[in-house]
């Protein structure tokens, strides 16, 4: 039976195995990324008097280091890491947890699209809500899911939102026909010039030029693509005492009657047309329709209206103040200057439409053979819901910040890259790029108590406590660095001293049981 010091040595034998296979699996983990190194912490033995020796040490806790890692660049798009707290969250396969966490950000895409981790897990994070973004603001879902990389573009869209960011210069004159000599009737806001800009195929076209034009390719529910053109014209400064009225040359009448408000109007002419292979040219192919029944607007000879006017008006701070278009979007061609309402065409039968108007227009048997070809309600005529709210007019020169539409046709996925809120954003061969997904984060009060399961990853457990999920750079998360891996974070060097010191203590400790194998022999020896 062996004395009080042969097992006090036994265990400092079994800690400092303990000890060596800790460092063993640092070292043998020093390249594995997302790896976190351990360390074993021993404690003392002891019960009795104060005067008792010991009864020699256990391995008290094996307690993880969550310390950063070395963040190295792999230019690999599909690489990510963590620079702070936080975990990546993924779906387990397994079916055992709800859901599994690591830091190695080493993912893919498997064949249906999805991004995962290495081994299969489904990486987790917030979908774009598409009802509720806009072509400038993403807006995400609040509940993890997976991310499927492919989804959104397997079917085209068809427009039914544009938006305008434009400058436009308040400084330009005021626009008229230059083929007209006569001021009473070259006036950009006589009935015949506006005649000629809202049916160009028959009244027209207005024989003065744009002060600004942008175009825009939009899209059919098939994907087809049309070409709708925005012309903008200085139309008129309109002082406090007017608009209740025009006279024959356009302007406005002013009797002291007016509304009070100086602003300055500026007409806006949308059409839509489609490339003919044959000519390689573009021809007209949109004609005005009812937003409601997506029947054809005609004039009352009949003609059908290529051309949307609106009225833009601006306050003398250059802000756009509202919008404004005819009240049922046709005139006569009798030059009676009556709409089809048989209302004088003057400023006090424009409607206020506010900055969203919404333009409907039926296209011409689009090559695409869509019957609905820009998604409208009524299966017939294209409606898009045009947003003018960023349209300034400060003096000095045009600037076009940008046009967007929301409309696409089918593309397959090309790249992709993440930024540092961890927002997706990925590249499609149709040209677009949109932010697909937010990734999700995790964390745990105690993350030493985590289950771990290999491969880098760790499941909830009761002692860890309940998950706490946000998203990168929020609520104390961590960033995302995208095209790098986070390493793991062992100290070689390090752990050969530790290793040094682990094995002395096991030297010494076998010492000790061989001094007391040799003071046993000398006692049998007696």
């Amino acid at each position: 039976m062996g004395v009080a010091y042969d097992l006090n040595a036994l265990s400092g034998i079994n800690a400092a195995s303990s000890g060596l296979g800790v460092i063993s699996n640092n070292l043998a983990n020093a390249q594995s990324v997302g790896f976190k190194g351990s360390r074993a912490e021993f404690s003392d033995l002891f019960s009795g008097s104060q005067n008792s020796p010991g009864n020699g040490v256990r391995v008290a806790a094996i307690t993880q280091d969550f310390s950063q890692g070395t963040i190295n660049g792999t230019g690999r798009e599909l690489d990510m890491a963590i620079d702070g707290e936080g975990f990546f969250v993924l779906a387990d396969q397994t079916g055992k947890y709800d859901n599994v966490y690591t830091r190695n950000g080493s993912f893919k895409l498997d064949k249906d699209g999805f991004l995962t981790a290495q081994e299969g897990n489904q990486v987790q994070g917030y979908l774009l809500n598409e009802s509720l973004s806009t072509e400038s603001t993403p807006v995400f879902e609040t509940t993890l899911s997976s991310i499927d990389l492919d989804a959104l573009n397997r079917e085209p869209k068809a427009t039914d939102e544009m938006s305008f960011d434009i400058n436009l210069d308040g400084q330009e004159a005021n626009n008229s026909d230059p083929t007209d000599s006569n001021s009473t009737t070259n006036s950009l806001g006589t009935t015949t010039n506006l005649k000629a800009l809202v049916d160009p195929e028959n009244s027209g076209p207005y024989a003065g030029f744009p002060d600004f034009s942008t175009n825009k390719i939009i899209h059919d529910s098939l994907g087809g693509e049309h070409r709708l053109t925005t012309n903008f014209y200085k139309r008129d400064v309109v002082n406090a005492n007017s608009d209740v009225g025009q006279n024959a040359d356009g302007t406005y009448i002013t009797d002291g009657t007016g509304t009070g408000v100086k602003y300055t109007s500026w007409v806006a002419q949308m059409t839509i047309e489609d490339y003919d292979e044959t000519t390689g040219t573009y021809v007209t192919s949109g004609h005005q329709a009812d937003s409601a029944t997506g029947a054809l607007i005609t004039d009352n000879a009949g003609n059908n209206l290529a051309g949307a006017i609106y009225e833009l008006r601006y306050d003398t701070s250059g802000n756009l103040i509202d919008v404004r278009e005819p009240d049922d979007g046709t005139l006569d061609t009798a030059g009676t200057g009556r709409d089809d309402d048989n209302n004088p065409l003057d400023e006090a039968n424009w409607s206020t439409t506010g900055i969203l108007p919404t333009m409907s227009f039926v296209i011409d048997q689009p090559l695409t053979g869509a019957t609905d070809p820009l998604g409208s309600a009524d299966a017939g005529n294209v409606s898009i819901a045009m947003d003018f709210g960023n349209m300034t007019q400060f003096s000095g020169s045009y600037n076009l910040r940008g046009v967007t539409q929301n409309g696409f046709k089918i593309g397959d996925l090309v790249g992709l890259s993440t930024g540092l809120d961890g927002t997706i954003e990925a590249r499609y061969s149709n040209g677009r790029s949109i932010p697909v997904a937010r990734l999700g984060i995790a964390n745990f009060s105690d993350k030493n108590a985590m289950e771990k399961l290999g491969g880098q990853t760790y499941a909830e457990t009761f002692s860890s406590g309940t998950v706490q999920l946000g998203s990168p750079q929020e609520n104390g998360f961590g960033t995302i660095q995208a095209g790098s891996l986070e390493y793991s974070n062992v100290d070689v060097a390090g752990e050969l001293v530790n290793m040094i010191q682990t094995q002395r203590t096991y030297q010494a400790s076998a010492q000790v049981i061989s001094t007391s194998q040799t003071l046993t022999q000398t006692i049998l020896n007696l």
